[in-house]
């Protein structure tokens, strides 16, 4: 009685501790106050879960206390990882839709356990490239929280809802339609899948770079509590907890919460100034620093177990506050140099000059914190016919709701550099305010007839959206009263000393409908020394835009509303040799697509790809060395490429062909038990044509070279079988392109060079204290504080870039029972 006593008392302290403490600081954090009544609500909300879930708690622990008494040792339970008893584990995958090894999977798939996720401190997408062979992520220009991928030299991140990804983002197997909605940080992941190349005849949408799908944990049906918290530079606070309910019958529950918040990394010298817009922007507030973040997330699981019939109910919501990492004044187009200057040493402007370095401090006054809302909604029901056939629904239905607020990318706090009148002024900055939905729904019959595996399958999907970004060139704002954008001469309160005719000529104001409709199939015949399988797939998608303000659209072109169809037929084959249980290699062909459409009226045609690869998988030597290789060829067809410009805005480069050669390797050895290592490398040869209306050369983005290494070992057990273990990774990213059409006089500028980044962490595991399994970590990130520069574009006036991440560092606390 007095030990449960102990531990109910403990585990209510410390939630009520959590909440003081989070609160007192809380209260001078910025990106509370940018929304302070959403703050104070969010901040009784997590009280009121804390001490929700420390009463949950305490029923448990009476069970456990008085199990404990009659078999000492044998009911507390910790999810943390074990010993291992020699030899590489398996990852369980689900890239042909049924699970399998990792090793037996005939295509370039990489994927990561729970326990390596945790390890990396893969929270989002946007964490996800470590160590992945010619997979490269980075932050968005003009987002705080859109992640942009390239993927064997193929590109997604797109913000504009005209244009598709070429890479498919899934989370428990719903596509994810836009990047942005990929930004949630999730409280609960079981384990992630990287696919190389066209996965299109079993996965739900096309693309021609691969997919990434996330998989959430689902309730285990027996009780369980994990409560994690992080403290580190730039005042980081995160707190996570998860709960797992005892099955209720064939019903069972899981929930987590988790809040990060932190500091950014760079100071404004021009903070906390307004300006007061029309709706939907309403008032902005310049940010206090640049790259912090403030978010509240939650995901809760249901199971639905009736043995032939099981129906998994998930829901995920992110509440997000963050700002861009600062976008550094690195120079000015040639072009626009002599104006740039005069702006810039104009009296009672503030302004960082020009440098390739990285500054601590930047003068951006219309940079404001972003407020992203994030919530997912999805059902999996699958039906066991027989024991060799079923039937699988995957329901999904999405939102996102970004109020991006202001994009300051003209370097400075600037003042009217013409007229004297000291009002503020931009050359180049924006505002924006976009909002999302979607629905899928997908079929699947999949089965086994003798050695015959076959998937069938339906997919619909269908998206609408609608974007408001107006971008100020050369515009005055006015100092008092609401700020109205110009969408022509004698409109709106800004006044334009550049004679741009509308506030909208470089941006743009519309509502988009997609839809997207598909059939595929996929055969596998599985013998003992060999497999063979292929699989087919129709596309058909209808576009719609309606553009309401763009370019000249509409003062001198009325309003207008676009469609596009487009269909496709997409191919893939695969054969595969066994030499014996843990070696095998295959060659694979395969195709995909990505729908055509329109953007700013102006119709872009459908990219299409031819992939080639052959590939070798093998565990040697009692399985204490793994090795997996990859070499690939693609050929691409009227490639999509965005850019930007300040005369022309968001407009696509459509390459005629594109062509991409690579090498993947991955290597696991574990010597002994408790050492690993792991090495990945990727090479990657890509060229585009080139621009078929300039005539410039066209650049992939993606670098040449990526590799990854790492280290961990995990020392003897203590007698109270805790254990130490440490680890170091090492990521490699070669130099590389950060603009795609080029520029000779600034090209310079904008190429990104190569560097080598180090993240450590070591761990005390399953420490035994009060009934508990403790775990206790302190890690760093970017240990050798690199500095380099991580996105540079040439925006025809001035050029602008970002710089990585400097170095974190901190300490996790966890606990289980």
């Amino acid at each position: 009685m007095t030990f449960y006593c102990v531990r109910i008392g403990g585990f209510i302290r410390l939630a009520f501790l959590f909440c003081v403490i989070h609160t007192r600081l809380r209260a001078g954090s910025e990106l509370g106050q940018a929304d302070r009544k959403f703050g104070e609500r969010r901040m009784r909300f997590r009280c009121a879960l804390l001490a929700c879930s420390a009463t949950a708690a305490m029923l448990p622990t009476v069970a456990l206390a008085q199990a404990d008494t009659a078999t000492p040792g044998t009911t507390v339970t910790s999810n943390t990882s074990a010993q291992p008893t020699g030899g590489i584990q398996d990852i369980v995958v689900t890239a042909r839709r049924t699970e399998e090894r990792l090793q037996n999977v005939p295509v370039a798939v990489t994927g990561f356990s729970a326990l390596q996720v945790q390890a990396l401190g893969i929270t989002n997408f946007g964490d996800i490239a470590k160590g992945i062979p010619n997979l490269e992520a980075q932050r968005q220009f003009g987002s705080a929280s859109s992640p942009q991928f390239y993927l064997r030299g193929v590109a997604t991140g797109t913000l504009k809802f005209e244009a598709d990804a070429g890479i498919g983002l899934y989370i428990d197997g719903v596509y994810l339609g836009r990047p942005a909605g990929a930004a949630f940080d999730l409280a609960d992941i079981q384990r992630v899948e990287v696919l190389r190349g066209p996965q299109a005849t079993l996965f739900g949408r096309n693309s021609t770079g691969g997919a990434i799908n996330y998989i959430t944990s689902s309730p285990r049906g027996e009780l369980g509590v994990r409560v994690d918290g992080t403290l580190a530079n730039y005042d980081r606070r995160k707190g996570k907890i998860s709960i797992d309910l005892p099955a209720l019958g064939p019903l069972s529950a899981r929930i987590s919460y988790l809040h990060d918040e932190f500091d950014g990394f760079v100071r404004n010298l021009t903070p906390s100034r307004s300006f007061q817009f029309t709706e939907p922007f309403g008032t902005i507030r310049s940010a206090k620093s640049f790259g912090g973040e403030n978010t509240d997330a939650v995901t809760a699981a249901l199971r639905l177990d009736l043995a032939a019939l099981v129906v998994d109910y998930k829901f995920d919501y992110t509440n997000k506050v963050s700002t861009q990492l600062g976008q550094q004044l690195l120079g000015f187009n040639p072009t626009f140099a002599p104006t740039g200057s005069l702006i810039v040493n104009t009296p009672g402007a503030v302004v960082v000059g020009p440098s390739t370095r990285r500054q601590k401090a930047l003068a951006l006054d219309f940079t404001t914190p972003s407020h992203l809302k994030i919530q997912g909604h999805s059902v999996t029901a699958k039906y066991e016919m027989t024991d060799d056939v079923s039937v699988k629904s995957i329901t999904g239905f999405r939102k996102l709701d970004e109020n991006v607020g202001g994009n300051d990318i003209d370097g400075g706090a600037l003042v009217d550099p013409f007229t004297g009148s000291g009002a503020p002024f931009t050359y180049i900055s924006s505002v924006e305010d976009r909002h999302q939905k979607q629905f899928s729904q997908e079929l699947q019959l999949l089965g086994r007839i003798s050695s015959l595996d076959f998937v069938l399958g339906g997919f619909f999907f269908r998206e609408t959206g609608r974007d408001n970004n107006p971008v100020f060139v050369g515009s005055l704002l006015p100092t008092s009263g609401v700020i109205t954008p110009s969408t022509g001469p004698g409109t709106g309160s800004t006044i334009n000393l550049f004679g741009v005719p509308s506030d909208y000529l470089a941006g743009s104001n519309v509502t988009v409908r997609n839809r997207s409709v598909a059939g595929y199939g996929h055969l596998a015949y599985k013998a003992q020394r060999f497999e063979l399988a292929g699989g087919i797939r129709y596309s058909k998608d209808n576009r719609r835009e309606n553009l309401l303000a763009a370019g000249l659209v509409p003062f001198v072109t009325p309003s207008q509303v676009y469609k596009v169809t487009n269909d496709h037929w997409d191919f893939d084959a695969t054969s595969t040799f066994i030499f014996n249980p843990n070696v095998r290699a295959y060659a694979r062909f395969a195709t995909g697509y990505i729908s055509g459409g329109v953007l700013g009226g102006i119709a872009f045609k459908s990219e299409t790809i031819k992939s080639y690869e052959v590939g070798f998988k093998g565990d040697f030597l009692d399985r204490t060395v793994r090795l997996n290789l990859a070499a690939f060829h693609s050929d691409r067809r009227n490639v999509q490429t965005l850019s930007f410009s300040a005369a022309s805005g968001t407009f696509i480069v459509s390459s005629p062909k594109a062509s991409e050669n690579g090498l993947e390797v991955e290597a696991t050895l574990a010597p002994t038990g408790g050492l690993t290592f792991t090495g990945s490398f990727g090479y990657l040869d890509a060229s585009l044509a080139d621009d078929p209306v300039s005539g410039a050369p066209v650049r992939s983005l993606a670098p040449r070279y990526t590799a990854g290494v790492s280290g961990q070992y995990e020392f003897p057990k203590f007698g109270n079988e805790s254990f130490v273990t440490a680890r170091v990774d090492g990521f490699f990213k070669g130099k590389r392109a950060s603009d795609p059409l080029v520029n000779a006089s600034t090209q310079a500028l904008t190429e990104l060079p190569s560097r080598f980044d180090v993240n450590a962490r070591i761990s005390l595991v399953d420490l035994p204290i009060g009934g508990t399994k403790v775990r206790v970590s302190a890690w760093a990130q970017n240990l050798t504080y690199n500095k380099k520069l991580e996105f540079a574009r040439d925006l025809s006036t001035a050029v602008i870039g970002v710089f990585q991440v400097p170095r974190t560092y901190g300490i996790d606390l966890g606990f289980a029972f």
